[in-house]
């Protein structure tokens, strides 16, 4: 083993013991190396006559441009646009992003509580940055059974872990299934524990209520008493889309930030989704424990940006001075309320379609009040076969995951959400024939 990442190691033995206990053998083995972005980061501050480090043609005092370029990027400076982004990201960025958090989630203690969020190449690297800290091949990753069928391809196919799922929804639909979390938490053999909650639900658009995240808190509580070592991973990629009242608020992050001591918790957004800013890959990474040692925290963001610097180097400059840049503005917090409010207003409208007794027929509804989505459970159809029915027919797309049907009723209008149920049920209907 480097000793670089020895001395790390040995560091978050001390400071975190079960951070470091969660590490899988890459997590042990990455480590940032004191090589060119090192000696580049302290040119940066003390080359006051030539700098000769990083890889980067310049003019002048700013990076070499091509105008024509550049104008498409009128409102940032040069060096925001052209220059290599810092390994960990923006150092702005960073900290508007750390007091975010705080801000939104007010069990929160304060910025030392967690660790300062670590910039990825938006949310689904940050999943994967999981995935070489704390994955060996072998180790359980427990995710309800309404999943996002990239935990699978990451964590199994990547990583050689194995998924255990247990169901998301209590037997009538009427919410999250707490007894299936204990049971699935009893029947775990392993000392290990990596519990991974993604709220609202990608693709059931369903949030716990905050009675149900007080047992969901309990269950995992007790076992980590039992001396169950447990790493809470939370997929918040559509953090903020909440339709109903009496729901989780913030995330549940912050419900396990620094609970027991044999819990920690790591914390994955982004902007992706509840800034819709899809194609612009801005993601972060934040660790939280019980010990709350600065120290740990460094380490850990060291080698999050370790995974950075050994797979992708860096990510993308430009975007991260966008959202440096408008972070906190008002003109910008007015226009993303707005945004929220036509899908609220989508998702109320489909609460009452879907309902409908017109409709009872053709299927029953899984519990949905924030996000993206909704699922219909079908009756008397395969769900495969009614998505392709649905699509070369009627000309409406849809996704099927396992024998379920997600709809995405934040890509369709609020005047055609009507229209869009009825072609569905009437293809239910017909394939029944």
């Amino acid at each position: 083993m480097n000793e670089i990442a020895k001395e790390m190691n040995d560091s978050l033995a001390k400071q975190s013991p079960l951070f470091s206990y969660m590490l899988s053998d890459f997590g042990k083995e990455i480590y940032m190396p004191k090589g060119i972005i090192v000696q580049a980061a302290e040119a940066k501050q003390l080359a006051k006559k030539y700098n000769a480090t990083i890889g980067i043609a310049k003019e002048g005092t700013e990076p070499m441009n091509i105008s024509s370029l550049k104008g498409f990027f009128n409102n940032l400076k040069t060096g925001e646009i052209f220059d290599y982004a810092p390994n960990l990201g923006n150092q702005d960025l960073r900290t508007k992003w750390k007091k975010k958090i705080v801000e939104e989630n007010k069990l929160l203690k304060g910025d030392a509580q967690i660790s300062t969020p670590v910039v990825t190449s938006g949310l689904t690297h940050g999943i994967m940055i999981v995935g070489d800290l704390f994955v060996n091949p072998g180790d359980e990753l427990i995710i309800p059974d309404k999943l996002w069928e990239n935990y699978n391809l990451m964590f199994e196919v990547r990583y050689g872990g194995k998924v255990v799922n247990y169901s998301l929804f209590n037997e009538n639909l009427t919410g999250f299934d707490t007894k299936a979390l204990d049971t699935v938490l009893k029947n775990s053999k392993k000392e290990k524990i990596i519990l991974l909650f993604n709220f609202p639900n990608n693709p059931t658009g369903y949030t716990p209520t905050k009675k149900e995240v007080d047992e969901i808190v309990s269950i995992v509580t007790k076992y980590a008493d039992a001396g169950k070592k447990i790493l809470v991973v939370c997929d918040d990629a559509y953090y903020g889309l909440l339709y109903e009242k009496d729901l989780l608020e913030g995330s549940i992050f912050s419900r396990f930030a620094g609970i027991h001591k044999n819990i920690a918790a790591v914390k994955i957004d982004g902007v992706s989704k509840e800034d819709y800013s899809w194609g612009l890959r801005v993601g972060f990474i934040t660790f939280a424990d019980a010990n709350q040692s600065a120290d740990a925290y460094k380490i850990l963001e060291q080698k999050a940006g370790a995974c950075i610097r050994s797979s992708i180097s860096n990510c993308s400059q430009p975007a991260q001075s966008i959202f440096a840049n408008i972070l906190g503005n008002s003109e910008y917090t007015e226009e993303k309320k707005k945004k929220y409010a036509i899908l609220e207003k989508r998702a109320v409208k489909v609460k009452e379609i879907v309902y409908d007794k017109k409709y009872e027929d053709c299927w029953d509804v899984y519990p949905f009040n924030s996000g993206y989505f909704m699922c219909l459970k079908l009756k008397g159809v395969v769900a495969e076969e009614l998505r392709v029915y649905a699509l070369k027919q009627y000309g409406v797309g849809t996704i099927v995951l396992g024998d379920d049907l997600r709809v995405a009723f934040s890509s369709v209008e609020f005047e055609q959400l009507e229209d869009l149920y009825d072609i569905l049920a009437k293809c239910v209907r017909e394939l029944r024939k």
